[in-house]
């Protein structure tokens, strides 16, 4: 994106509303503890799963002729999800999507970084079908949760349940054996300073965020989507 242009994957600048643009992490950009640097966007037509998109023709019209030029794109795609569903419909979209602060991770590497995901824009981060993410209502806690399950004692419980030779070794269904309440009942701050320090991140994360964190997890159970 420059000055408001954005170029396709065809290479041709385009000029669309940034109403409902979002910053994109696709699985492969997993490398970083913290991203918030882009070099991709997505157009999101949805807020959840068939909701009906022809308010788009009125509310971002260049947006919505981009994609009217394009339509033959989705009318190739043939999974029956899509069948008998409003124009330019999306998979996996929800009000989990929108979430300002996510962790994400890479379905795809042997060992798994787990990545804080923000904008400095305040826009919700967006990621691609192949990488998972948990939501948070505070960067703090995001940022905790990051180094939690960075630390060694959590990495290793996941390459010792993951299929490594798998082309996803880590799945939903791996991820959801995660159980915060566990990990902060025998993860130590000093082992999570230490994590941070592992990561060469800057001394952020305070006795205080943990204790924060701990509260949290006794709310109730945190799911990847």
């Amino acid at each position: 994106m420059q000055n408001g242009t954005f170029q396709n994957g065809q290479k041709k600048e385009v000029q669309v509303e940034d109403d409902i643009v979002f910053p994109l992490v696709k699985s492969s950009m997993f490398k970083a503890p913290v991203i918030h640097s882009f070099s991709k966007f997505v157009i999101v037509t949805q807020k959840r799963a068939r909701e009906d998109t022809k308010h788009l023709e009125q509310e971002v019209p260049k947006t919505w002729e981009y994609l009217n030029c394009n339509i033959e794109l989705f009318e190739r795609r043939k999974s029956s999800i899509y069948r008998g569903a409003p124009l330019f419909s999306m998979f996996g979209v929800g009000g989990y999507s929108y979430s300002r602060y996510k962790v994400g991770v890479s379905g795809f590497y042997k060992k798994p970084l787990f990545s804080v995901l923000y904008s400095n824009d305040n826009k919700p981060v967006m990621t691609d079908d192949t990488s998972y993410f948990i939501c948070f209502d505070s960067y703090d806690m995001e940022y905790t949760a990051m180094l939690l399950l960075n630390s060694k004692k959590v990495q290793g419980f996941l390459t010792s349940i993951a299929f490594l030779d798998a082309k996803r070794p880590y799945t939903k269904k791996v991820l959801e054996r995660i159980d915060f309440f566990k990990i902060v009942n025998s993860l130590t701050f000093d082992e999570l300073a230490r994590t941070e320090q592992d990561l060469d991140l800057s001394c952020y994360v305070s006795l205080s965020m943990y204790d924060d964190f701990k509260s949290l997890i006794g709310i109730g159970q945190m799911r990847f989507a």
